[in-house]
C-alpha cells in the first residue's frame, strides 16, 4: 500500500474508532467511557450492561458492516464502469434486492439474504443488457436505465404493500433503511459472505486497475475482460444484496465514500476497496448515531440521513463532470 493510501486508511480507522466511542456512549441513557471500557474488557453486571452490550454494540457492528459493504460495492461499480456517479442505489441494484427481500417479508420467509441476492443479480443482468448499445456498454444509458428499473421495482413493492396491507408499516420503514432490527444469525452469515467477496475482489483488483486503461489494452496484457466484468458485477451485487437484507435500502453511501476515498488516495483498487470499506463503516455509523439520538425519544430511519447528505453531493458531482 502506498504511503498516501496507508495514511488515509489510518486516519479513516481513527475516525471509525472515534465514531465507535461516540455511538456506544450516546443515546437516551448516557453511559460513561469508564463503564463502557469495563464492559468491553469483560466486566459484567451494572444497570447499563445490557444497554451497552446487548443493544448498542450489536447495532454498531451492524452499521459498520452495512456501511462498509455499500462503500466497497460502490467502489467496484465506479471502477468497473469508469464513472464516479455510479452506485448500487442509482443503478437499481438496491431496488431489485429490496423487491426480492420485500417478497420474502410478505411471504413470511425468515431468511432475506438469498431472495435479496436473487433480486440484485436479476436486476444487474437486466440493467447491463439494456445498457449495451452497438456492442459496447453505455454508462449514460446504464444510469438512466438503472433509475428507471429502480423506480419500476419501487412501484412493484408499493403494489405488494397495497395488496398485503398488514405488512405495510414493516416493509415501508425497512425500505427507508432500518438498523434497529438486528438479527445476529443473519449478520454473521452476511459477515462471512462479505469476507469472502472482499478477499476475492482485492485479490483480482490489479486486473481491474489494468482495465481502467481500456478493454483492448487490458486484453492485450492478458486480462480476461468479460470474465472480470461479470465477476465484479456479481461481487457488487452480492454485497449490495446482503446489505439490503440486513438493513433495507440505504442510498448514497456507495456514491459518496468511494468518490472521497479516490480523491485522497487515487484509483488503485488494491487500496480503494479496503479504504472505502473502513470509510463507509465510519460514515454509516455516524449517520445511524445521528438518526437515533437527535430526535430522542423518537428515531428516524438512517436512510433519511444518508439521503439528505447524498442528494446534494450527487447533484454537485453531476454539475462538475463535463462528460456527465
Amino acid at each position: 500500500m502506498k504511503p498516501k493510501a496507508a495514511a488515509y486508511t489510518a486516519i479513516s480507522s481513527l475516525l471509525l474508532l472515534l465514531c465507535f466511542a461516540w455511538a456506544i456512549s450516546s443515546g437516551s441513557v448516557p453511559v460513561s467511557m469508564a463503564d463502557i471500557t469495563g464492559f468491553l474488557l469483560g466486566k459484567t453486571g451494572g444497570s447499563n450492561y445490557d444497554i451497552v452490550m446487548k443493544i448498542r454494540l450489536p447495532r454498531i457492528i451492524f452499521a459498520m458492516l452495512v456501511g462498509g459493504m455499500l462503500a466497497a460495492s460502490g467502489a467496484m461499480l465506479q471502477a468497473l464502469l469508469r464513472n464516479p456517479l455510479v452506485d448500487p442505489f442509482i443503478t437499481g441494484i438496491s431496488s431489485g434486492a429490496a423487491f426480492g427481500a420485500a417478497c420474502a417479508i410478505i411471504a413470511g420467509v425468515s431468511g432475506l439474504i438469498m431472495p435479496s441476492i436473487a433480486g440484485a443479480l436479476v436486476t444487474m443482468y437486466v440493467v447491463y443488457r439494456l445498457s449495451v448499445a452497438y456492442g459496447s456498454l453505455s454508462v449514460s444509458r446504464l444510469l438512466l436505465i438503472g433509475v428507471m428499473i429502480g423506480s419500476f421495482f419501487s412501484s412493484l413493492i408499493m403494489m405488494l404493500n397495497a395488496i398485503f396491507s398488514k405488512d405495510l408499516v414493516k416493509v415501508v420503514f425497512w425500505l427507508m433503511g432500518d438498523l434497529s432490527n438486528i438479527n445476529p444469525g443473519l449478520a454473521m452469515y452476511g459477515a462471512v459472505l462479505t469476507v469472502v467477496v472482499l478477499s476475492m475482489a482485492i485479490y483480482f483488483a490489479n486486473d481491474l486497475n489494468i482495465m481502467a486503461t481500456g478493454d483492448d489494452e487490458a486484453r492485450s496484457l492478458g486480462v480476461r475482460v468479460e470474465l472480470m466484468k461479470v465477476m465484479y458485477f456479481i461481487f457488487a451485487g452480492v454485497l449490495t444484496a446482503v446489505s439490503v437484507a440486513l438493513s433495507g435500502v440505504i442510498g448514497f453511501v456507495g456514491l459518496i465514500i468511494p468518490h472521497i476515498t479516490r480523491f485522497f488516495i487515487g484509483p488503485d483498487m488494491r487500496s480503494m476497496i479496503p479504504a472505502s470499506f473502513i470509510s463507509g463503516a465510519a460514515f454509516l455509523l455516524c449517520a445511524d448515531t445521528i438518526a437515533r439520538t437527535v430526535f430522542l425519544p423518537s428515531e428516524i430511519p438512517v436512510g433519511v440521513i444518508t439521503g439528505l447528505i447524498g442528494v446534494p453531493v450527487f447533484i454537485f458531482l453531476m454539475n462538475t463532470r463535463k462528460d456527465a
